[in-house]
């Protein structure tokens, strides 16, 4: 087992001593109340981060101007109010023997003014908000002494709150530092000017000169930014560790590197899979070549041993974690005391983002149903202990019989087949990342008191031998496909033909044949049709895609069809939607298409993708055999893991 050493030594920022190099990152929650200050959500979902072990915690964006809040439910730092609120946050955290600093910023032209305030937002330059689509005014001169000022009342605000430093928002060429940094928004001619180096950063040395007036030398400033913006026309390659010796001379004494700039889908600042692990980390390196001040690096630095070796080559300092913490708050403990199988690890399926865009209650993480929820669903023993039957052993199944052991019942978890997974052995062949969720499950399984039974066949009378005062129902759907005139052609994959095929794929990954001839035209876009497309394109197959309504990837939300859209183009993968499909001849899928016409995919295989659907049939036949028999799952409804996961915790909660 790797010592992480590295990882779990001490440093210093300023005076703040820290006893390792794990950090959280922001991650806007939207949990705050009405007005920016913490709610009692936010308090439980901190305190339960904190008591897994980082050495901080950076909060999430601060704003620091009472008229242009930055999220519906973010927090504020502008008003002298609000400090006392922040004290119960503060002290949540030190509980656990956690620093803690909050993220400053002005959202500048990211501004929710106009929809709460009526005030238009405001920048360097007038410019669109990509998130809002709000045109932010530019900012006056003589309105640029107040912006400072607010920036150095926040953090005296922040000292007087208890905070161990604070971290300013000057990433991703949006809010108002960032803004003002980057050429990409800052067209100005004056002494800001975008076009020079210094004009550009003049702002930003502004503010950190009155931060410092105001808290004094001592207090740890930490300064958030872009190491390289990777966008034509933005900052470049060399310029973020060109500016880092003047910011050090101006009172920075962190860096915090992350990388990209805004855009509506924040591409480069919740990322996708294809950016992999440490993508920011030569960026992060080359400012710590230039600096004798630590340097923290952000950026899907997700395993703990991978983050050792960064720290221990002298690459960086320290390791900002974000959605790995969301996901598994114990990450750091686990890690430390050489648990690394228990972690529940991020597998970067982009729902924390869906989830909170679309359900509109804050940021959820489908791996973690308890993320945000911590004081609905506390860690606590049931009030009395059952015996509890699961049937299924997908990751429905083994979550919740994970959850009920864990709520310390007596868990016999039933599978008819030879080992655990179920359909999802399949799905994690499609998103490689669903792997991930799949052997944590499966090693929770090994580790806790549940008593698992393979090849074993569920019935009524199976479950009263038992005893059983709860059954839970987590046997999947039954998959179909959608039923085209000509589908029963010899070169045509429908139903289990389609799950053998990903099953093929997932025991040999090197056969790139699979026995399909030809161009293959996969009839369905939903979010299975899509893995598969880019799963077979990428094994070399000529694919073309093809949906006959205009929605895609169902049931994840925009971020993640935006990352599958991305990869299809990469491959070179056609895409059609909206078309009907007519029939499937000789040639291949004929399309009907609009005011008549018709136009043929040539395809020498077709594969039609279907879903799960419901199936109660098991639940009905156990009705009466326990106190309590409920369906979970696909059985109910298809849906991603998410929903999975969700219901599993529910039901354990439910006994």
């Amino acid at each position: 087992m790797p010592e992480l050493s590295s990882l779990f030594s001490p440093i210093k920022i300023n005076q703040m001593e820290l006893p390792n190099r794990i950090v959280m990152a922001p991650m806007t929650v939207d949990y705050a109340l009405d007005d920016e200050t913490p709610s009692d959500r936010q308090l439980a979902y901190y305190s339960e981060r904190a008591a897994g072990g980082p050495a901080m915690i950076n909060l999430e964006v601060c704003s620091v101007d009472a008229d242009h809040r930055y999220q519906q439910h973010s927090l504020g730092l502008h008003s002298d109010f609000q400090i006392e609120k922040h004290k119960k946050l503060v002290d949540v955290i030190h509980a656990h023997g956690v620093k803690c600093q909050p993220q400053l910023s002005h959202p500048g032209p990211e501004s929710l003014a106009p929809f709460y305030k009526q005030l238009q937002p405001m920048g360097p330059s007038p410019a669109r908000a990509e998130t809002t689509r709000q045109l932010c005014r530019e900012i006056a001169p003589e309105e640029i002494e107040a912006v400072i000022e607010m920036y150095g009342e926040a953090a005296r605000r922040s000292r007087e709150a208890g905070y161990d430093g604070i971290e300013l928002h000057a990433a991703h060429g949006y809010m108002m530092l960032g803004s003002f940094l980057s050429p990409l928004r800052n067209f100005r001619t004056d002494e800001y000017a975008g076009g020079k180096f210094e004009g550009r950063a003049k702002l930003l040395l502004d503010v950190l000169a009155r931060i410092r007036q105001k808290v004094g030398g001592d207090y740890p400033i930490t300064l958030r930014m872009s190491g390289f913006e990777r966008q034509s026309g933005g900052r470049e390659i060399n310029d973020s560790q060109r500016l880092a010796p003047l910011l050090v001379d101006a009172g920075v004494d962190c860096f915090h590197v992350s990388g990209g700039v805004g855009d509506a889908n924040i591409t480069q600042i919740i990322t996708g899979p294809e950016y992999g692990a440490g993508f920011n980390v030569s960026a992060a390196e080359a400012i710590k070549q230039v600096v004798d001040v630590p340097v923290l690096v952000v950026g899907q630095n997700m395993d703990p041993v991978a983050a050792d070796r960064l720290i221990e080559e002298g690459r960086v300092d320290m390791i900002a974690m974000a959605r790995s913490l969301l996901c598994d708050p114990e990450l750091p403990n686990k890690a430390k005391s050489g648990r690394l199988r228990e972690i529940n690890r991020c597998n970067v399926c982009q729902g924390c983002t869906d989830m909170m865009t679309s359900e509109f209650n804050g940021a959820a993480c489908s791996l973690n149903p308890r993320a945000g929820k911590e004081a609905d669903y506390p860690l606590e023993k049931a009030a009395a202990s059952k015996k509890v039957v699961v049937v299924g052993g997908g990751p429905a199944g083994m979550a919740a019989a994970m959850y009920a052991s864990d709520r310390g019942h007596q868990v016999t978890l039933l599978e008819r087949e030879g080992e655990l997974g179920g359909a999802f052995r399949l799905a994690s062949t499609l998103f490689p990342g669903n792997q991930l969720y799949l052997d944590f499950l499966r090693a929770r399984m090994e580790d806790l008191p549940v008593e698992v039974r393979l090849e074993t066949e569920a019935n009524e009378a199976s479950i009263k031998e038992l005893g059983a005062d709860a059954v839970i129902v987590a046997t999947g759907g039954r998959f179909t496909s959608p039923d085209i005139a000509g589908d029963d052609a010899p070169n045509v994959l429908k139903g289990k033909a389609v799950l053998d095929l990903v099953a093929r794929m997932g025991a040999d990954p090197s056969d790139d044949d699979l026995g399909l001839e030809g161009r293959v035209v996969i009839v369905g876009a939903n979010l299975i049709g899509m893995e598969l497309a880019e799963a077979l394109a990428a094994r070399g197959k000529q694919v073309h895609l093809v949906e006959p309504s205009g929605r895609m990837a169902m049931p994840a939300g925009k971020k993640r069809r935006a990352d599958h859209c991305k990869q299809l183009d990469r491959l070179g993968v056609p895409v059609n939607t909206g078309v009907a499909v007519k029939e499937i001849t000789a040639e291949g899928v004929v399309l009907s298409l609009a005011k008549g016409r018709e136009s043929t995919v040539r395809a020498g295989t077709v594969i039609l993708v279907g879903h799960p659907e419901a199936d109660s049939l098991l639940e009905e036949k156990l009705a009466g055999v326990a106190e309590t028999v409920r369906s979970i799952g696909d059985a109910v409804s298809f849906g991603l893991t998410q929903n999975a996961a969700r219901a599993a915790l529910d039901a354990a909660y439910s006994i």
